[in-house]
C-alpha cells in the first residue's frame, strides 16, 4: 500500500521530495526553476512599488554577467531592482538565528573584479538598479562539486557591489557553503538541515553582516527579512513559497511515499530520523 498526496504534509520542506531531489538525475533542474518562479511571484505582490523583481530559470546558481566577464555571461536567480527613492522606508523587525561577521565570507581574491552595476535604458524604460539577488543553492555549486569556488568568486563580486544576497540552502546532504557554519552533513549537533544566509556589506546594530535562518525536519520554513536598500527590508514566507511549489507538479506527490521512509535515510541524523517517522506514523494513521 502506498501513500500520497498532492499537498505537502510535512509542516516544511518534505523530506521524501528533498532526498529524492538529490539523488543524481532526479529532476533537481525542474524543481529549481519551479521554486524560483513561486518565490518571485510572492515577491512581486509584496514589494514596495518602487522595486521590481526579475527571475531566471536557469540549472545553474549564477550571478549578473556584468560582475563576472571572466567566468561567462549568466544571470542571478531572483534580482531585486528599485526604481526610484522609497516614500515610506518598509522595515520589519525579525530575528534570525544566527548572525556572523560578513567579512568572513568574503574571498580575498585579486581577480575579483570590483564595482556596481547600473542598469541605463532607451526611453519609455525603467532604469534599474540591483540591490538584492536571491539564489537558490544547486548541488554544483556547493562543496565539494567543482562550481563550488567559482560560486564564491561570484558571490563575493556581488556582496563588493553593493547587491546584498538572500541564498536558499536545501541540500542537507553537502556542507553549507561557508566555513563556520555547523555543518548537518559532518553530524554537527548543533547544525540544522536547512537554511537561509541573508547577507550584506552594510551591516546594521542587530547584524554582523550575515543573518542564518534555520529550520528543522519537522517545521516550517522561517519567514525571513529580505533587505532592500537600506534601511529597507520586507518580511517573506519562504514557507507559502515552498507549499505552492510542491503542490504545481504531480511529480512531487509521486515522489514521496509517505508509507515508507525517504530515500538515503540514513543522511539524516539519528535525532531527525526519530522525528520524521513520528510525523509518518501521524500520516498513516491518519490515511
Amino acid at each position: 500500500m502506498t501513500i500520497h498526496a498532492r499537498e505537502n504534509l510535512y509542516p516544511g520542506v518534505n523530506a521524501h521530495l528533498n532526498s529524492y531531489l538529490q539523488r543524481p538525475g532526479n529532476d533537481w533542474a525542474d524543481f529549481h526553476a519551479r521554486h524560483i518562479q513561486d518565490i518571485a511571484a510572492l515577491l512581486e505582490e509584496i514589494l514596495p512599488e518602487n522595486y521590481l523583481v526579475q527571475s531566471e530559470t536557469s540549472l545553474q546558481v549564477s550571478t549578473f554577467s556584468s560582475f563576472d566577464v571572466t567566468l561567462g555571461t549568466t544571470r542571478p536567480d531572483i534580482s531585486i531592482f528599485q526604481r526610484a527613492p522609497s516614500r515610506n522606508p518598509a522595515t520589519t523587525q525579525i530575528s534570525p538565528h544566527r548572525t556572523l561577521p560578513i567579512e568572513d565570507t568574503l574571498l580575498d581574491d585579486d581577480e575579483t573584479s570590483m564595482g556596481i552595476v547600473i542598469y541605463r535604458v532607451e526611453d519609455q524604460q525603467i532604469t534599474r538598479i540591483p540591490v538584492t539577488r536571491i539564489e537558490l543553492l544547486s548541488p554544483s555549486n556547493k562543496p565539494p562539486a567543482p562550481g563550488y569556488r567559482q560560486y564564491l568568486r561570484r558571490r563575493t563580486q556581488a556582496l563588493r557591489a553593493g547587491v546584498a544576497m538572500v541564498e536558499i540552502d536545501y541540500l542537507h546532504e553537502s556542507r553549507p557553503i561557508i566555513g563556520n557554519i555547523p555543518s548537518y552533513a559532518d553530524g554537527h549537533q548543533d547544525a540544522h538541515p536547512y537554511l537561509i544566509l541573508v547577507s550584506t556589506l552594510e551591516p546594521s546594530p542587530n547584524s554582523k553582516g550575515l543573518d542564518i535562518y534555520e529550520a528543522g525536519v519537522d517545521a516550517p520554513l522561517p519567514t525571513i527579512a529580505i533587505p532592500l536598500t537600506k534601511p529597507e527590508n520586507i518580511p517573506f514566507d519562504l514557507n507559502a513559497a515552498y507549499m505552492q511549489t510542491f503542490r504545481s507538479r504531480r511529480l512531487h506527490a509521486l515522489a514521496c511515499d509517505y508509507a515508507i521512509e525517504p530515500p538515503a535515510f540514513d543522511r539524516y541524523r539519528p535525532d531527525d530520523q526519530a522525528r520524521i517517522m513520528r510525523l509518518l506514523e501521524a500520516i498513516r494513521a491518519n490515511g
